[in-house]
C-alpha cells in the first residue's frame, strides 16, 4: 500500500455515501458466508488442503471476491481506491509516534504469531496435544499475539485518533468497540493459556477433560463476544470516510470481521490472509503517521529511551527467574 496524493472526483451525497459504503460491509461478510455455504452444499467442506478446510478457503476467498466487486461497483469513484494517509498527527493519547509505532508493530506480531502455528491443526484441542509434544510452538505462538494483541489498542485509538479529523462519531464508536473487543480477546487468551499450563500440571488425558468440561462456561465478558469483529467493520468504514484509507485497504481492514476470536483458536487460510491484509495496510499508515508527527523535545526522547530499557530490564530479570512470576 501507498500513499496515494492527487485530485479526487467528488463524493456524493453524504447519505448515499454511507449506504453504498454499509452494503460494501454487508457484501464481505455474505461473500465469505456464500463461499463456506458452498462448499458444505457440496459435501466437500472438511477437505483439507494443507491444514486449512476447504470451507476455510472459500469463505476467504469468496469474501475478498466479493468484496472486491462491490467496491469497486459502489466505491471505485469515490477517491483513490489504495489511498493510505495519515492527515496529520494525532493529539492526545497515544501521539503520533506511540500511534505510529503500535500501527507497525501490533499487525507485525500478530502476523508473526499465525505464523508461527501455521502448517499445523491447532484448533482446539489438538493445541493441548501439542502443548505435550511442541510446547515451544504453541507458547511462542501465543506469546506474539497476545502482545500484538495489547498493542493494537493504542493503534485503534491512533487511527480512530485520524478518523476523528473529518468523522468523530465514526472516530468514537470505532475506539470504543475496538478497546472493548481487545479486551474481551486479551482476557480470551489468558483463558487459553491457563488452559495449556494444565497440560504439564495435570497431563494431558485430564487437561483436556477438564478444559472440555469448562469451555462453554459462562463469564462476564461473554456477552461482549464478537464485539472485536464488529469493530474492525466499525473501523473500516469510519477510515473510508474520512479518507484516511481508500475502499482497497479498508477491505483489507473489514476482511478482519470474519477473523476467528474465542478460546484456542488456531491458524488457517482465513486467519493467515486476515494477518497479512491487517499488516499490508496499518504499517504503511504508521509509516505515514510517523512522517506527520510533530518534532519531540530532547526529554520526551530520553524518556521514551529510558521506558524502553527499563521494558527491556524487566525482560531480562523474568528471564534470569526462569519466566516464573515473582507473585
Amino acid at each position: 500500500m501507498t500513499t496515494v496524493h492527487g485530485p479526487e472526483r467528488p463524493s456524493r451525497h453524504p447519505a448515499s455515501d454511507l449506504r453504498a459504503v454499509a452494503v460494501f460491509a454487508v457484501a464481505v461478510v455474505l461473500g465469505g458466508v456464500g463461499g463456506f455455504a458452498l462448499t458444505e452444499l457440496l459435501g466437500v467442506g472438511e477437505l483439507r488442503w494443507g491444514e486449512t478446510e476447504l470451507s476455510a478457503i472459500a469463505s476467504t476467498v469468496g469474501s475478498l471476491a466479493v468484496g472486491l466487486v462491490a467496491g469497486r461497483v459502489l466505491l471505485g469513484g469515490t477517491g483513490p481506491a489504495m489511498r493510505v494517509h495519515a492527515p496529520g498527527p494525532v493529539t492526545g493519547w497515544p501521539g503520533s509516534r506511540f500511534g505510529a509505532a503500535a500501527l507497525i508493530l501490533a499487525p507485525l506480531l500478530l502476523l508473526a504469531g499465525e505464523a508461527v502455528r501455521s502448517g499445523y491443526d491447532y484448533f482446539y484441542p489438538a493445541q493441548l496435544a501439542a502443548m505435550a509434544g511442541a510446547p515451544g510452538i504453541i507458547l511462542t505462538s501465543y506469546a506474539l499475539y497476545t502482545a500484538g494483541l495489547v498493542l493494537l489498542i493504542p493503534a485503534f485509538l491512533a487511527l480512530t485518533g485520524l478518523i476523528g479529523r473529518e468523522r468523530p462519531g465514526w472516530a468514537f464508536w470505532g475506539a470504543t468497540v475496538a478497546v472493548v473487543g481487545s479486551t474481551v480477546r486479551i482476557f480470551q487468551d489468558g483463558i487459553s493459556f491457563l488452559s495449556l499450563q494444565l497440560v504439564h500440571v495435570q497431563g494431558l488425558e485430564t487437561a483436556t477433560a477438564a478444559v472440555s468440561k469448562t469451555y462453554q462456561s459462562w463469564y462476564v465478558l461473554q456477552t461482549l463476544d464478537g464485539s472485536d469483529n464488529l469493530a474492525w467493520a466499525v473501523l473500516a468504514i469510519g477510515a473510508y470516510r474520512a479518507r484516511v484509507l481508500g475502499w482497497v485497504p479498508a477491505l483489507g481492514v473489514a476482511f478482519m470481521l470474519t477473523h476467528y476470536s474465542g478460546v484456542l483458536k488456531g491458524t488457517d487460510f482465513s486467519t493467515f490472509s486476515g494477518a497479512v491484509l491487517l499488516a499490508a495496510v496499518f504499517v504503511p499508515l504508521g509509516v505515514s503517521l510517523w512522517r506527520r508527527a510533530e518534532p519531540v523535545s530532547r526529554k520526551v526522547w530520553w524518556g521514551g529511551v529510558a521506558s524502553v530499557v527499563l521494558l527491556a530490564a524487566q525482560y531480562l530479570v523474568t528471564a534470569l527467574n526462569g519466566f516464573r512470576s515473582w507473585g
